[in-house]
């Protein structure tokens, strides 16, 4: 008897699937790319399907039924199979390449202007970027990635590369604009530009906003009306860079700015935020070994002096 035509509607499946991993139709959305709206009505399409409710709809909250739990568990082992067999068979045909996953900042504006150096440093190496701004699943079996904490796992090797060091920076025009930046409090007057909540989501850390910061300070959050919010730090930093207000860095993500000058830090407050580490985490393969060893060794003289002031 063919099964297939007990099979629901995929696309569903996987709108389901995502929706009941966050608990939240709103995550779900942002995972797929699509509206909120969708998946409400890919849900609806299941729903039907079934004759169930596989959510109970809650004040700003979903939660499984029952039936949407058993749904769910079998949908998350069906699609973790596919996925292992899938990269199986992709590993099977591909070539040689070390696959690295990291945030869009990191790839952009750390690791891009040091490609050059890289190949010099491992020219047998032949790298496949993958940008993800949360950490790779340890079920999808990833190669490699820059990650921001660690979860251990017995087969992954992991390498502490540095802790954040987070400071305020403008371009020299605003600062020319705005002279009085003379203190913390003396920002409250100016625009002052954040990361939005989405894009700490995934994080294992708290959201590090300009809320946050001023905490660490011993200083009350300026509630400065002109502020405004970003998705993603590339963006924000283009705004900074156009003189647009005051952005949060990672030393890591703009020294070079600051070491050209197009940047400028208006204060000398800075927060060594040592909890915050980052690793180079990797597959325990044989077969990558060498090109793993010669990634790592080169990431570790590259951040060498981000480590510095690290008391660890």
């Amino acid at each position: 008897m063919s099964f297939v035509k007990h099979l629901p509607p995929l696309n569903a499946l996987k709108t389901f699937e995502a929706a009941a991993r966050h608990l939240s139709f709103k995550r779900a959305a942002e995972e797929l790319f699509v509206t909120q709206a969708a998946v409400s009505r890919q849900i609806q399409v299941l729903e039907e399907f079934y004759g169930l409710k596989l959510f109970e709809r809650r004040n700003r909250q979903v939660v499984l039924t029952p039936e949407g739990r058993a749904l769910y568990d079998a949908a998350s082992s069906a699609f973790l199979s596919l996925s292992t067999a899938s990269h199986t068979l992709l590993n099977s045909t591909a070539t040689d390449y070390l696959s690295l996953s990291t945030t869009g900042g990191f790839a952009q504006l750390w690791l891009m202007p040091r490609l050059g150096a890289l190949r010099q440093a491992c020219p047998e190496l032949k790298l496949q970027l993958v940008s993800s701004e949360s950490n790779p699943d340890y079920r999808e079996r990833f190669q490699a990635a820059i990650t921001l904490g660690l979860e251990d796992h017995a087969h992954y090797v992991a390498t502490y590369l540095f802790s954040e060091e987070i400071f305020p920076v403008c371009s020299p025009d605003f600062l020319a604009r705005h002279p009085g930046i003379s203190g913390l409090a003396a920002l409250s007057q100016v625009p002052l530009l954040d990361l939005d909540a989405q894009h700490w989501g995934a994080r294992l850390w708290e959201p590090m906003d300009w809320a946050y910061w001023f905490k660490q300070f011993g200083v009350a959050p300026t509630g400065n009306t002109q502020s405004m919010s970003f998705s993603h730090f590339s963006v924000l930093l283009d705004a900074v860079l156009q003189g647009q207000g005051v952005g949060l860095a990672w030393r890591h993500l703009v020294q070079h700015q600051l070491d050209t000058g197009v940047l400028v830090r208006p204060l000398p407050e800075r927060l060594l935020a040592h909890d915050r580490k980052h690793y180079f985490v990797y597959n325990r393969d044989p077969a990558m070994e060498p090109r793993m060893l010669c990634m790592r060794d080169w990431l570790l003289a590259q951040t060498e002096y981000l480590r510095r002031d690290d008391p660890r």
